[in-house]
């Protein structure tokens, strides 16, 4: 059986308005699109104190919820300061943390290198913090990694060169299909063997053609059993249009799997 999941961020219009919160977000998966799992955008966290945090993790319970991604702005793993690099690890160090209690299957935390070529000094830096996190991650049951909407996280070949010198299994990235600034043609194959999330999103693949089959396709190919996550970026008509496009990611995984 295939889970889906819809990123948090689909509805940030609703959310901007005051139309919907983080748990009016968990209703909706629950009982509008009836799924099991959310993909929770930290934005729409109103706190990071432990009454707040505990009564999500209750709402998860109650509802039979399991959080497939969470993911995480603001803890990025560079910074050209090293002043703020520490104030991203520490924030990042919370976020591993809630991770663990709200029982999370993989959390973002982002590269932070604004550029397609990192220096040694950054790779190593990033292979070095991420170990750290990812230690932490295997020990409580999730992966972490990286996005892949950053320059640098957008080379396929950098991430394919970070995964290989971490070489931990709690370390994985969170692939935005389709999205690359280099290798654009091969990005989704090199990356799919250390893929621990999946989130598709009509701005980057073609919903109406044979591409969307074709990514999926070739992510249970390379061994993926995560949630079948979708994003929407539109601002408008967040609902329906999310509704449209998890009917279609649903279709595409079916037929997919038939085809095997």
């Amino acid at each position: 059986m295939s889970d889906f999941s819809i990123g948090s961020w689909s509805f940030h219009a609703l959310f901007n308005s005051g139309k919907m919160s983080l748990f009016g977000y968990l209703e909706s998966i629950k009982y509008r699109y009836r799924l099991r799992h959310a993909d929770i955008w930290n934005g729409m966290l109103l706190s990071t104190e432990d009454d707040y945090i505990q009564s999500v993790k209750a709402t998860l319970v109650e509802e039979g919820l399991t959080v497939a991604n969470l993911a995480v702005d603001g803890a990025d793993v560079w910074h050209d300061d090293p002043a703020v690099r520490e104030r991203n690890h520490q924030k990042a160090l919370l976020y591993l943390e809630i991770a663990r209690r709200w029982a999370v299957q993989t959390l973002r935390i982002d590269m932070g290198v604004n550029s397609v070529e990192m220096t040694d000094e950054q790779v190593e830096f990033c292979v070095n913090r991420y170990r750290e996190y990812a230690q932490f991650a295997n020990d409580h049951g999730f992966r972490v990694g990286p996005q892949t909407h950053q320059q640098a996280a957008q080379s396929p070949l950098n991430l394919k060169r970070i995964s290989n010198e971490i070489s931990a299994p709690g370390f994985g990235i969170i692939l935005n299909v389709n999205r690359w600034l280099t290798d654009k043609e091969i990005g989704d194959e090199i990356a799919a063997p250390f893929t621990i999330h999946a989130q598709f999103d009509r701005a980057f693949v073609d919903f109406t053609g044979s591409e969307l089959l074709q990514k999926v396709q070739l992510l249970r190919q390379a061994g993926y059993r995560g949630c079948w996550s979708m994003e929407f970026r539109g601002g408008a008509d967040e609902y329906l249009e999310v509704e449209r496009d998890l009917l279609t990611i649903r279709q595409a995984v079916r037929l997919a799997t038939h085809q095997e």
